[in-house]
């Protein structure tokens, strides 16, 4: 089972005398692994192509990109997000910069490890022909924007750390000597550890992992720890450099207290809301005890996908994306599932499925009701964008749709970005302070500009600064520029009397308005209408001082954070 017949049975097909024109094939794997990897980057060439557009890969490339440049994460530039996520970003900026073809590259790596994982899985579980199945069911799921599978997003990475630390906790329980057994269950800790620091929801996936491992018998309680002690110290290391140069109390209030208001806003703390989110959490742990003693490779999807399902609806918020990470153990069940039997009387072994089969249904009607609702972000918009998304790109390839029809098949804002970009670039403005008021943040990398603000998106900055305080912050920056679009979030409302007052409207076009500090406004359209003069750009000024405070040793951007009431109080 698993890699290792997989390899010996290439070996000795290899070995065995033949053609030596034939021989090459056998060193290619069977078709039920590559063929769907093969389908997978497929379905996958579309996002290569993708204009910038959406908003969270926008926050995450902006936030990757400022702690390059002396910018403190959890102090100077606030983000929720583990580090290792932004450690990948910065992999893609430094690749080829702010684009959407290097992200969507390191994505879809990330899926095709997650796959492989898979197929690992699948050939310890399911027959050869479900196991065929299980991986066009992970292709399918993956590759398209159904699930949010194109994108950059935490989900899209910690699959390949989940997936494979499954894989690790399965052969530790197979190993017949302990150090083995022992080595795999501390290479499922680390890669549970990594995925952690991906997005902190893969807590879910380890804890999972690790009950079916601690009740699976022999050797349960020694493997689980060995398991536990490793994502705890992976973790731990790759905090240190955090903790030192943000505090423990920032990273403490980012990564975990951060997530009271964002639940909060959204779960109400009634019988009907909370009701069935403990109902599904008891029969699940009702049901891993009553399947203890079923192979571990037949309870593990169960729990895996029950805890996925349960844990990720907590928030009640509607984001297909957050349904990704259990593409693995969702594909294996499928698979496995059978046409309907006559029924008969329930034995002992049909009883012990009823529990966890129970925690996945009703934690599955809990997200069928969010997605299918009108909530904001809900209303299953991506199987909308799905249904568009594919006769756009053979549009755009074969010049029947141009890069701005493109653009308006995703969002409208980028539009006026651009425009705003242009008009910058035009005028020679170096890397201006600048604020973008608009739930996209991408127009900070893609035209050089500097925030001022503590969070790429300016809907973050609201949270976590109060209407009151992002305003009064904006004005004590006096950035050079001020970037507005319509339909944002936070309404623009609340910035336009500072706009009015010391600022100019110098571009206004597909629902978006640039403004230039006043006094920068003046130079910069008298020198336009004075060619022959050789002013220096307006703005140099301001873009060599924030050059400056970008260069700052940690040591004095210690002071520059928000202050400790911010994070005493938490979120207001």
């Amino acid at each position: 089972m698993g890699v290792k017949s997989w390899g010996s049975a290439t070996v000795r097909a290899i070995a065995r005398p033949g053609s030596r024109g034939r021989r090459w094939l056998r060193l290619v794997p069977v078709p039920s692994l590559t063929v769907p990897l093969l389908l997978l980057l497929l379905l996958r060439l579309p996002s290569l192509f993708e204009p910038h557009w959406y908003t969270d890969e926008a926050g995450y490339a902006t936030t990757a990109w400022l702690t390059t440049h002396g910018k403190v994460l959890y102090l100077t530039v606030w983000n929720n997000k583990p580090p290792v996520l932004f450690w990948i970003y910065d992999v893609a900026l430094a690749w080829l910069g702010p684009s959407e073809l290097a992200l969507h590259l390191m994505s879809t790596l990330a899926g095709l490890i997650a796959m492989a994982g898979t197929w690992v899985l699948a050939r310890s579980y399911l027959s050869p022909a479900r196991t065929r199945a299980a991986m066009l069911i992970s292709a399918f799921l993956l590759g398209t924007p159904i699930l949010n599978g194109e994108l950059a997003l935490p989900e899209c990475f910690l699959i390949a750390f989940t997936a494979w630390a499954m894989v690790c906790l399965l052969a530790s329980r197979r190993a017949r000597e302990v150090p083995r057994a022992v080595l795999f269950a501390g290479v499922a800790g680390f890669l549970l550890g990594v995925a952690c620091l991906i997005q902190q929801t893969a807590l879910a996936d380890a804890l999972a992992g690790m009950l079916v491992v601690l009740l699976a018998g022999r050797r349960g309680w020694l493997l689980g720890s060995v398991a536990a002690a490793g994502l705890v110290v992976t973790v731990g290391l790759a905090l240190i450099p955090d903790v030192e140069a943000a505090g423990a109390h920032n990273v403490y209030f980012f990564l975990v207290r951060s997530y009271q208001g964002y639940t909060a806003s959204s779960l109400h703390l009634n019988l009907a809301s909370l009701g069935p989110r403990v109902v599904a959490g008891l029969l699940l742990l009702v049901g891993v005890w009553w399947a203890r003693r079923w192979p571990v490779e037949r309870l593990l999807p169960w729990v895996w996908l029950s805890a996925l399902l349960l844990v990720y609806v907590l928030p009640n918020r509607p984001y297909a994306h957050f349904l990704l990470p259990a593409v693995p153990a969702a594909a294996l069940l499928l698979a496995r599932a059978t046409p309907i039997r006559r029924w008969r009387r329930p034995g002992r072994a049909t009883l012990d499925r009823i529990p966890l089969r129970g925690s996945a249904l009703v934690s599955a009607v809990l997200w069928v009701g969010l997605l299918g609702s009108q909530l904001t972000g809900g209303s299953l918009f991506t199987v909308k964008l799905t249904a568009e998304y594919y006769p756009a790109f053979v549009g755009r390839i074969t010049g029947v749709l141009s890069p701005v029809d493109l653009a308006a098949v995703y969002e409208q804002f980028p539009l006026a970005e651009g425009a705003a970009l242009g008009w910058v670039r035009r005028h020679r403005l170096e890397h201006p302070t600048a604020v973008v008021w608009s739930s996209d943040s991408w127009a900070y990398l893609l035209g050089g500009l500097t925030p001022v603000l503590p969070v790429p998106p300016i809907y973050m900055d609201q949270k976590w600064l109060g209407a009151k305080g992002l305003v009064d912050r904006v004005r004590e920056a006096r950035p050079v520029v001020i970037l507005v679009t319509k339909d944002s979030h936070p309404s623009p409302a609340a910035i336009k009397p500072l706009l009015h007052r010391a600022y100019t409207e110098v571009e206004a076009a597909d629902g978006g308005q640039l403004w230039v500090r006043s006094d920068v406004a003046a130079r910069t359209l008298t020198s336009a209408t004075e060619p022959e003069k050789d002013a220096a750009p307006a703005g140099k000024a301001e873009a060599a001082a924030a050059a400056a405070s970008l260069a700052r040793p940690r040591a004095q951007l210690r002071t520059l954070g928000v202050p400790n009431a911010v994070f005493q109080k938490g979120v207001r």
